[in-house]
């Protein structure tokens, strides 16, 4: 008899208690929201890079509206360009990922992301080169190749993705510093 009214007690809590009150608890994956898939991250960062592409072509010396890829004084601000427009996508990047630094996984997420990223500035550079090669004046003339739309200094794919970890851990460390540690709390 006193087994059968221990499992009762467990099924139906006693009147006011904080189980009865406020119900029993729901498993964690039942509470929260599903998260944002991982590919989701990854194919639309590397996605944005057909966008940042073009841009590299329509807005850089000897692209789609001035200078002459001849013209090797313009080689440095071409590739700046491309830099810097990874440069915003990066700071972008991380700042939409700035949300998600709450949910259990961000860090994955970011991976993601920078990852997506990395992905990005190389379809980024490809698509504009081959936007170079549609599009712009025709090099068979020239002594060299190389003096169509292209980029020489390949470091400046790297500013995307570094500028996503950037930007989160920048964010992530303030917020940090801000807010005291939940033990010291808990002491006071």
């Amino acid at each position: 008899m006193g087994r059968f009214a221990a499992e009762s007690s467990h099924e139906h809590p006693p009147y006011g208690s904080q189980q009865q009150v406020y119900g029993p608890s729901a498993p964690a994956g039942l509470t929260s929201g599903p998260p944002a898939s991982l590919f989701r991250w990854f194919s639309s960062t590397a996605a944005a890079g057909i966008v940042v592409g073009l841009l590299w072509w329509l807005l850089a010396p000897g692209g789609a509206f001035y200078g002459k890829g001849t013209d090797t004084s313009i080689w440095l601000p071409r590739d700046l360009m491309l830099g810097l427009l990874c440069l915003l996508a990066g700071i972008v990047t991380g700042a939409l990922l700035i949300p998600q630094r709450k949910h259990r996984g961000s860090w994955v997420k970011l991976v993601a992301a920078v990852l997506g990223a990395a992905l990005g500035g190389v379809v980024a550079w490809l698509l504009g080169t081959f936007a170079g090669v549609l599009w712009g004046p025709s090099t068979s003339g020239s002594v060299s190749e190389s003096v169509a739309f292209s980029l020489r200094s390949y470091a400046v794919l790297v500013l995307w993705p570094f500028a996503c970890a950037l930007v989160f851990f920048v964010f992530t460390l303030g917020s940090l510093l801000r807010s005291p540690p939940a033990d010291s709390i808990a002491d006071d």
